[in-house]
């Protein structure tokens, strides 16, 4: 796999870094920062407000993690499919070759 090892290798480093952001995210539980109940406040009108951003933000983590983790997946399938295949990382790896001058096509 003559000039693809090096492409493949950072195709797989990119899967594995998503991996590691998504997992900092699950630890990080940022949602988990926004006060829960009446935060202190009993009666307050942002009671609703905060348990809203709170939701929010929990729907949001969970949406890049899931993206991410998606992202690792198909890095990795990629990775795979060209260490195996020649012709697949021929085809999609290979630059092509730049026109030196001369007449273009209408």
């Amino acid at each position: 796999m003559a000039g693809y090892d090096v492409v493949i290798e950072k195709i797989r480093g990119t899967g594995r870094a998503a991996t590691r952001v998504a997992e900092g995210l699950r630890g990080a539980k940022c949602s988990a920062a926004v006060p829960s109940g009446d935060a202190g406040m009993p009666g307050a009108r942002c009671v609703g407000k905060l348990a809203a951003v709170k939701q929010a933000l929990r729907d949001r983590e969970q949406s890049y993690e899931r993206r991410l983790d998606t992202h690792a997946a198909s890095m990795a399938r990629a990775a795979d499919l060209y260490s195996s295949r020649e012709d697949a990382a021929t085809a999609d790896l290979s630059v092509p070759a730049q026109s030196t001058g001369g007449r273009k096509p209408i």
